[in-house]
């Protein structure tokens, strides 16, 4: 009796044939789809951040005010007076009522660059050393402004 006849395996196709190569070129088709749809998420994730700020401007400034209360209050140096501790507060807390009115973002975008800049400043100088009596007059001032207005007074 014969053995049963078994036909010989092909040969795997070699990765340095040429032959082997698929004739399209580029990328396939559901990566292209896949990164595109991603960027397109991207995109409207970007507008829906802008648009929530640009509707929701008056208490993201209220975040703010208290976090730059929180910052400034605790840089204070002993020879703020109890007094001016609470002018400030006072300050700070009628400010944050008048941010709460706040509707669009052109409304006080730029009514409240000047109050942001001396913050920003005041809590940077209190990094180095405490915050200084006529520092936190000058703050308190500013926001008293704000808080009456509107807008803070340009103290340059």
């Amino acid at each position: 009796m014969e053995p049963p006849r078994v036909e010989p395996a092909p040969t795997p196709a070699s990765p340095f044939n040429p032959q082997a190569r698929p004739t399209a070129g580029g990328c396939p088709k559901p990566l292209i789809f896949g990164c595109l749809g991603l960027l397109v998420l991207v995109g409207l994730g970007f507008l829906g951040f802008f648009f929530y700020v640009g509707t929701h401007v008056g208490p993201i400034l209220q975040l703010s005010l208290r976090q730059s209360e929180t910052a400034i209050s605790q840089e204070l140096s002993p020879e703020v007076t109890q007094e001016d501790r609470q002018r400030l507060h006072q300050a700070f807390e009628a400010a944050w009522q008048r941010a709460g009115h706040a509707t669009r973002a052109q409304d006080i975008a730029e009514s409240t660059q000047q109050l942001n800049f001396k913050m920003l400043h005041l809590i940077s100088k209190g990094q180095d050393h405490k915050l200084t009596r006529a520092d936190v007059q000058d703050l308190t001032n500013i926001l008293e402004g704000f808080a009456r207005t509107g807008t803070a007074p340009d103290t340059r």
